[in-house]
């Protein structure tokens, strides 16, 4: 019979598999609202991607995914200074908010 630290570190485990099964949609689902933005999609968009950022740094930190959460940290850290009016994003706001993308895109843990 197993101890209730290694049934919490199975059930740890099991949560970990299941989040890591579901990051590709997860980062599928930022560049999508990147990429809304950039078409010109409601500024709102912008508040939206620094949420769902926040929400994977989180996330991925918690459950052991370290270079996944900074690299989020990152995004949201980022989208956080740039404020939230789409309109109003220079060139180099841009090209470091799409850096920001591939970077998490990049960090994403190999099966």
């Amino acid at each position: 019979m197993s101890t209730p630290q290694e049934q919490f570190q199975a059930f740890l485990a099991l949560q970990r598999l299941d989040y890591r099964r579901a990051l590709p949609e997860k980062l599928a689902q930022l560049q999508a609202l990147w990429d809304a933005l950039e078409r010109g999609a409601a500024p709102a968009a912008l508040s939206s991607l620094e949420r769902q950022a926040h929400t994977l740094a989180g996330t991925a930190g918690t459950l052991g995914f370290r270079e996944l959460g900074l690299a989020a940290r990152a995004l949201e850290e980022l989208l956080a200074r740039v404020g939230a009016d789409a309109a109003t994003l220079s060139p180099a706001q841009r090209a470091e908010i799409a850096l920001a993308l591939a970077a998490l895109q990049a960090s994403l843990p190999a099966d």
